[in-house]
């Protein structure tokens, strides 16, 4: 990352303030700065009299190198008056804003019970316990956090739980929904994983005459796997039923009885065997429970449930946001998505596009690198490209690094810019611009990276194996040699 910001300012002429640069830590944002610094002096020893060189030295100090928390809160500092709070706003202490939730949520279900709401009773009844309503608080807490790390949170809640609304669906084919797909999906997995084994064990068992009655018995528990496998794989309607069935009459046959017959491989057969029944019968008796129309129907019958918390959730929210604004104060949530109401708007089809203000920091910075891209959020990436000219963004990280899932990082956000790019001319070795491709200015759900030059290697050939990086490389087709990169560029 360093070498590449010294390239941009010595060799193309580019301003250091031209650039945004976000990196993970303010650490790592100091000593970028350092390091920057350090390359320019040693060149200035070279040529004393370049003015450029000594230019950027003064615009270093106003460079926007910094964590993308810094770089929000500038845009909320100077476009404040675009989402209506208070231009002398305060970041609440993680302590205090904790003890505001517990308090908002206080207030919210004494109203809720003093109203004898219908729709908190009804929570109340299937979440209270004998010791109080401590769970249904907790899962409201867990879902208001959960919902932060999206772009639009309360668009997004109501779109998952709308999901269950199959009110209009309960006779179709449950391989069709989200919830039969991934089943389906793990069970196949899980057969065509024990078939397996069971060929292997046929196999050894034919080896010996003697054992031919026990080859027999594996193999029809292999053709039974066979049988579902196929009806997952070639179905193309009423595939959850037909399975559903299939499943239903699956008998392994018993093991035959023979003390004559001493090899001990007969044994060892035996036992791989009982581990196999008992991992296909434990995945079955979880998931495969119920015909297409009663799984359906069990999903559907959560749906009420789920409106009911997605209201209380949402009514939390907007009472917390409430208190803070009385208050003066943002939290480390607001920080993210109010420079994300600032970036971003929709327009006259309901489409997400940059805002004026996004327009304007469009036209302020030439490049966009973005370092230890593994670990940012989907927040992060409307942030980033709301300002971004869609073919200026430079992105380092290493996917074997990600270790923020618990802050809602979105590795696959990584993985997703790497698969779409790498058969269009990215490369192990040298440097290229890593550009996401925005027809008209909009945000696209896709992805389309277009081709760039690649001046320091050749296009690969062929495409990675299973679409991941190969060991060591990073997205902007960098080595590290596989070792850690972490605030050290």
């Amino acid at each position: 990352m360093v070498e590449r910001i010294i390239h941009k300012i010595i060799d193309e002429k580019m301003d250091i303030d031209r650039m945004l640069v976000v990196t993970f830590t303010n650490a790592a944002a100091s000593e970028m700065r350092e390091r920057i610094l350090d390359a320019i002096y040693k060149k200035i020893e070279e040529d004393p009299n370049n003015m450029h060189l000594q230019k950027q030295i003064t615009l270093l100090n106003k460079a926007n190198i910094s964590t993308i928390h810094s770089f929000c809160l500038d845009v909320i500092r100077n476009y404040f008056y675009e989402i209506d709070i208070s231009s002398n706003f305060q970041i609440g202490d993680s302590t205090d804003m904790e003890l505001l939730k517990q308090e908002t949520l206080e207030e919210l279900f004494e109203e809720k019970y003093i109203q004898k709401d219908k729709k908190f009773l009804q929570l109340i009844d299937i979440y209270a316990t004998y010791r109080g309503d401590e769970l249904l608080k907790d899962i409201i807490l867990k879902i208001d956090n959960q919902i932060q790390s999206n772009p639009f949170p309360e668009e997004w809640l109501n779109e998952k739980v709308e999901m269950f609304n199959l009110k209009e669906k309960l006779d179709q084919d449950f391989s069709k929904t989200i919830w039969g797909e991934l089943i389906l999906k793990e069970l196949k997995e899980e057969i065509t994983e024990n078939r397996l084994k069971l060929e292997s064990i046929y196999a050894n068992l034919r080896k010996e005459p003697e054992l031919e009655k026990y080859a027999l018995t594996i193999l029809n528990d292999k053709e039974q796997l066979e049988i579902i496998e196929n009806i997952i794989e070639t179905s193309t309607e009423n595939t959850w039923d037909k399975t559903y069935e299939k499943i239903q009459n699956i008998q392994f046959g018993k093991w035959p009885i023979d003390r004559i017959v001493t090899i001990e491989y007969k044994e060892q057969a035996k036992d791989q065997r009982d581990k196999i029944k008992k991992s296909i019968n434990s995945l079955l008796e979880k998931t495969m429970l119920y015909p297409s129309k009663e799984a359906n129907l069990a999903i559907y019958e959560m749906y009420e449930t789920l409106v009911n918390l997605k209201d209380l959730s949402i009514e939390f929210e907007k009472k917390f946001a409430s208190k803070k604004k009385e208050r003066n104060r943002i939290d480390f949530h607001d920080i993210e998505h109010f420079a994300l109401k600032i970036l971003v708007e929709k327009d006259e089809k309901g489409e997400i596009v940059p805002s004026k203000v996004a327009k304007e920091l469009q036209e302020k910075f030439d490049e966009i690198a973005i370092d230890e891209y593994q670990d940012s959020n989907l927040v992060q990436e409307y942030i980033l490209n709301s300002v971004s000219k869609q073919n200026n963004i430079f992105m380092v990280g290493d996917i074997k690094q990600s270790i923020y899932r618990f802050r809602e990082a979105r590795p696959e956000l990584f993985i997703e810019k790497y698969k779409n790019y790498y058969p269009l001319g990215g490369c192990p070795l040298g440097t290229f611009l890593f550009g996401k491709s925005v027809p008209n200015g909009k945000f696209s759900k896709g992805t389309d990276f277009p081709k760039r030059n690649v001046p320091n290697g050749q296009p690969p050939n062929g495409q990675p194996p299973n679409g991941q990086p190969p060991n060591g490389q990073t997205t902007n087709g960098q080595t590290t040699n596989g070792k850690s990169k972490r605030n050290k560029n």
